[in-house]
């Protein structure tokens, strides 16, 4: 069906730019968002190049010195089963393997900056999956809410229409698309009007 009150003009070629699906590996309602990850991570990385090896190919981090538990070349990082995301410790201190492998792949310490991973995957650290940018094109390129009723995102069914709504964020503002019938015609409004407003950050879900 036709969707209504439609706020963003969609390219002619848009039916090619994807097939949207539904999602159903969405993130966990009790799983702590980025936000709030990077709040406990913001350490200074100087000094790490000394202890550890970055493999930018496969992302792995290797140590470089000995340790209690460990030796020279034995791999470093564990996955944080609460939240997807590889830390290192070192010195009683939590770094988050991406930031770490980017610092030393770049010799330069993202700050208050953000580290995206662009496919998505936490536990790809590759360099070619990693990029620097601001939070929100970090937000923009997350998956769908734990708690979304379609399953896909940036559409949601609304009770008084009767009928699944599409809508968008961009810089805090909220972005209405139309309402539709099917939820993936809805979804794919969402993705034409990502793909405009968010660019290369833009995540279908």
């Amino acid at each position: 069906m036709r969707g209504e009150n439609h706020a963003v003009t969609f390219p002619n070629n848009c039916s090619k730019i994807f097939v949207p699906q539904r999602r159903s590996n969405v993130l966990r309602r009790d799983q702590p968002k980025e936000t709030e990850l990077m709040t406990k991570t913001l350490l200074p990385l100087a000094g790490l190049e000394k202890v550890l090896r970055y493999e930018p190919e496969t992302g792995k981090l290797f140590w470089l010195d000995r340790g209690r538990k460990r030796k020279p070349g034995d791999e470093a990082g564990r996955t944080d089963q609460r939240n997807g995301y590889m830390n290192v410790t070192y010195k009683g201190k939590n770094y988050r393997v991406h930031r770490v492998a980017w610092y030393l792949h770049t010799g330069e310490d993202p700050g208050a900056m953000w580290i995206d991973h662009i496919n998505g995957n936490p536990l790809n650290n590759q360099i070619t999956n990693l990029r620097k940018c601001h939070q929100p094109e970090n937000r923009c390129n997350s998956r769908a809410k734990a708690n979304s009723t379609s399953g896909l995102k940036g559409v949601y069914w609304c009770k008084k229409s009767k009928k699944w709504r599409a809508q968008i964020t961009k810089d805090k503002k909220v972005y209405k698309l139309g309402s539709y019938y099917d939820p993936l015609e809805a979804h794919m409004a969402y993705c034409i009007a990502a793909v405009q407003m968010h660019g290369d950050f833009a995540n279908f879900g």
